[in-house]
């Protein structure tokens, strides 16, 4: 098995190829001969059986009532029963010889031609003469004008063994030729099916992390390499989407890194620069500890984020009232909001229940309500609504601000995605809020988007599964 496994696919193909070859021959070649010796046999069958009708037409009963040759006139030609047997002979039922042909010049004595036996049965059998020669014979009961007889024929079967053997020989001589001109044939197709692979190969061989918008060539996108080449090239678009990706989170994270990492240096640098009051070195290490807080915060939303993406973001899931929810995150909120000169309404009514990890899904409406108080005018309008159907819970957080263009709509949730980069430095956070939150929803199996219905504002909506209580289940069925 190993040997097996060790060898090119082109050779597994090509001795796969030989073997299932060699195997239908094998059969075609033994029905052929299985064939040919039924045919054979047959035609010495028919040949005996005709000679015996014809040797039965040949008697006649004489005056004395015995069955004897009839002997044609001279205008007609006499029977030649050798023409197809090579012996043929009529006895009475006593045991008499009515007559034989050939009476003599036989390729083997007449003692060699078996003796009449008186109650043997009627049928075909086959005998062998004392030079080797081997016959088929064909015993038949006859009646004649109310007298019986019982005629024999013999027929050769030699030749009819000679023309198997030969072609026994045909076909042993050319099957193993048959054979090694299947494998090399089928060496040769396996190579010509297998040269896509070759070139696929060699392309792929030349991608790499600074190449990766090279793609494979297809010449059949239809076939099993074309479907290949096409599985390999969406790969390659996918890593190319997630290095991209990748790149840019590199660099944006450098960049949010790269700030308060600035100012600390810079605060601290004019702290050591001279010396100052208590009040001044306060005033220091406060702004100092407040970029600390904020490097600490982004580090923990990119923990939080990675953890997401390993899958590790466990979930402690339990009945969660989404309008319970809505009104706490509202009511921690409602402050910021007044500070800022901006609205902040709330919309719910019956309780709508969901399966959520309450501490993860209240951070995900937290970042998004936070970020819709951010980008809303003073004077503004901010409406958080819930709302449910027959199997899904709704919440919707609606503002008035500047709205998100549709290209936007999708990357709005990417990590560190800015809108607008001159309003983005006026606003504060490092755009990884709404990435959060979409993590949090999706771990939940729900769903969020933006739109913006009325081109002024835009509406966050998150749509989670409806939590059905058993006793609602049995009414409902």
């Amino acid at each position: 098995m190993k040997a097996w496994h060790a060898l090119t696919i082109r050779a597994r193909l090509a001795i796969a190829y030989t073997i299932a070859t060699s195997l239908v021959l094998l059969a075609y070649a033994v029905f052929v001969v299985i064939l040919v010796h039924e045919r054979l046999h047959a035609e010495i069958v028919h040949r005996l059986d005709q000679e015996v009708e014809v040797a039965e037409r040949s008697l006649t009963v004489d005056g004395t009532g015995r069955l004897v040759r009839h002997i044609p006139h001279d205008a007609h030609e006499p029977y030649q029963p050798l023409r197809n047997v090579s012996w043929l002979d009529i006895h009475r039922l006593d045991g008499t010889l009515i007559y034989r042909v050939p009476e003599n010049d036989l390729p083997w004595t007449v003692d060699a031609i078996p003796p009449f036996e008186k109650g043997r049965t009627s049928g075909y059998f086959s005998i062998t003469t004392p030079n080797g020669n081997h016959l088929r014979v064909l015993q038949r009961d006859i009646e004649i004008a109310g007298q019986r007889a019982i005629t024999r024929a013999a027929l050769s079967e030699d030749q009819a063994e000679h023309h198997l053997v030969t072609l026994l020989w045909v076909i042993g001589l050319g099957l193993p030729l048959a054979m090694v001109l299947s494998g090399l044939g089928g060496y040769l197709m396996a190579g010509r099916a297998l040269s896509p692979m070759a070139r696929i190969t060699a392309q792929a061989r030349i991608i790499n992390a600074e190449r990766l918008d090279v793609r494979l060539a297809m010449d059949n996108p239809h076939d099993e390499l074309g479907e290949l080449a096409a599985t390999f090239n969406d790969l390659f678009a996918r890593l190319q989407h997630s290095f991209e990706q990748l790149q840019r989170f590199t660099a944006d994270a450098s960049h949010e890194l790269r700030t308060p990492l600035a100012v600390i240096r810079s605060v601290g640098e004019v702290g050591l620069g001279k010396h100052h009051d208590e009040t001044a070195y306060r005033e220091i290490v406060g702004t100092m500890l407040e970029e600390a807080d904020r490097l600490t915060l982004l580090v923990e939303s990119l923990l939080a984020l990675t953890r997401a993406d390993a899958g590790r973001l466990a979930l402690d899931q339990s009945p969660v009232d989404l309008c319970a929810l809505a009104d706490e995150v509202a009511a921690q909120l409602r402050v910021l909001a007044e500070e800022k000169e901006k609205t902040l309404t709330v919309d719910t009514s019956e309780p709508v229940p969901v399966a959520a990890d309450s501490a993860l899904l209240r951070q995900a409406v937290v970042n998004i309500l936070d970020n819709a108080i951010k980008y809303t005018p003073p004077g503004g309008q901010v409406k958080l609504r819930v709302l449910r159907t027959d199997t899904e819970a709704i919440l919707e957080i609606a503002d008035n601000g500047p709205g998100i263009d549709p290209e936007h709509h999708d990357k709005v949730f990417d990590r560190f995605h800015r809108i607008d980069a001159a309003r983005s430095r006026i606003v504060e956070g490092f755009g990884l809020g709404l990435a959060i939150a979409r993590h949090a929803v999706e771990s939940h199996g729900g769903r969020i988007d933006v739109s913006n219905p009325s081109k002024i504002g835009s509406v966050f909506r998150i749509v989670l599964p409806l939590l059905v209580s058993s006793q609602a289940k049995e009414s409902h069925d």
